[in-house]
């Protein structure tokens, strides 16, 4: 099972793997999520609303892939953003965040986590979800290993 990050969406529709070439890609997960071994917090569709482009139109619809965080899942989330203070943006014009949900789903449904983030060093100003995930023991991998991982071919 994989829980699918806004910025892997946006960095495959918009830039690695535009639908109008890679249509069978969006297909297969479209297919994934139908058997429910792809899905996302609610406040990834959020965020994507906030584009209202093709990619929002598509991913509404397949609300299926959605699911709405439940109490235990909350609760990964407050431990989150209690350990990793920094991991925090200093502000979000529209309130949503949908980062602290993408592992906190992840980790109570034992799902692999997919972004388009890359983990930065020990300097940083701002940890990334995959030192994050690092840190909390969730696996972390971008949408071209999902696609290895999936054995898709194009």
């Amino acid at each position: 099972m994989y829980c699918i990050d806004t910025s892997a969406l946006l960095h495959g529709w918009k830039r690695d793997y535009p639908p109008d070439i890679f249509k069978s890609l969006w297909d297969n997960l479209t297919e994934l999520g139908q058997s429910n071994n792809l899905i996302s917090p609610d406040e990834v569709l959020l965020e994507l609303k906030r584009g209202d482009d093709d990619l929002c139109a598509w991913m509404e619809e397949r609300e299926y892939i959605f699911i709405e965080p439940d109490e235990e899942a909350q609760k990964v989330v407050a431990e989150i953003v209690n350990r990793f203070p920094d991991f925090v943006p200093e502000e979000s014009h529209d309130g949503v965040w949908a980062d602290p949900y993408v592992i906190a789903v992840a980790k109570v449904k034992n799902a692999t986590v997919v972004t388009g983030e890359k983990a930065v060093g020990p300097g940083a100003k701002r940890p990334k979800i995959p030192n994050i995930c690092q840190e909390l023991g969730i696996e972390c991998i971008t949408l071209l290993e999902l696609i290895r991982r999936e054995g898709w071919t194009f």
